[in-house]
């Protein structure tokens, strides 16, 4: 009986002998950049999640506010306009939590050197002004952008748009759009990383491998499609996107008109002689 439980338990021979395979080194420059490129881009397409602080004005207010500071900023003619600006988003997002910082300077960092890069043939030109112009421009902005996503919840955020009469499918393709780009990432992410552990040797076939991951990427689009369209049917939703019938004014509403009310006229003081 015991020389029967020896028998099933001995391996082949072919099994317990070594082998020498040395797989051919590969360069993994591709899968790696394509791993990190897309989860920079998913860093800066899957934003901090903004939370609502206890002194923060409605999201609609928001939402008007962020576009007329960089509607005035980019219409003004006074470039001590544009400085003020800077320095008032500045200590804004000194605010901020660490991580929201350092996000949102992520995001400024890349729109200021692109502008700067785009721009610099006007310094040997003899106009250096019309960089420190458009770049300053493009820091308030950016900037305004960054505090706005980064201290509203994008769900309130989609859902003020309502107040501004837009349809609702805009709001919609827009609402989905921001949180599904984040959802595919993490997918495309995982697949170039199970296929980078899977990779034995030289795989001539690179391109090849890319499309596989596009195509399962595409395929599981779809599915996460089909599961949402299943979920909203469960609970209800129409596509309509009610908007808040009781408006109750606070605090932090009343001060932040104040401060538009203060940069409207500032900017009217600073460009009446233009």
């Amino acid at each position: 009986m015991n020389d029967h439980k020896k028998e099933e338990t001995m391996l082949p021979d072919w099994m317990c002998s070594g082998e020498t395979y040395v797989p051919s080194k590969d360069k993994e420059a591709f899968l790696t950049k394509s791993t990190k490129s897309v989860l920079s881009v998913l860093a800066k397409m899957g934003f901090y999640e903004g939370k609502d602080s206890r002194f923060s004005a409605t999201p609609s207010l928001k939402l008007f506010y962020t576009l007329l500071y960089i509607v005035l900023t980019a219409c003004s003619g006074n470039y001590l306009f544009t400085l003020i600006m800077c320095a008032a988003v500045t200590v804004r997002l000194a605010f901020f939590p660490a991580k929201a910082i350092r996000q949102i300077l992520s995001g400024i960092a890349g729109a200021v050197l692109f502008s700067v890069l785009i721009l610099l043939p006007s310094v040997f030109m003899g106009t250096p002004q019309t960089l420190m112009n458009i770049t300053s421009r493009v820091y308030v902005s950016v900037t305004l952008v960054g505090i706005l996503s980064s201290g509203t919840s994008w769900n309130k955020l989609t859902g003020s748009m309502r107040t501004f009469r837009l349809p609702s499918i805009f709001i919609f393709t827009l609402d989905i759009t921001l949180k599904y780009i984040s959802m595919l990432g993490e997918i495309c992410a995982a697949i170039l990383t199970s296929v980078r552990l899977r990779s034995v040797g030289k795989n001539p076939q690179k391109a090849k491998a890319l499309s596989g991951v596009l195509g399962i990427s595409f395929l599981k689009s779809g599915e996460m499609a089909e599961e949402m369209h299943a979920a909203m049917c469960c609970r209800g939703f129409t596509g309509e996107y009610k908007k808040k019938q009781k408006y109750t004014l606070c605090a932090a509403d009343i001060f932040s008109t104040f401060i538009m009310a203060g940069c409207i006229v500032l900017f009217w003081y600073l460009n009446r002689k233009i």
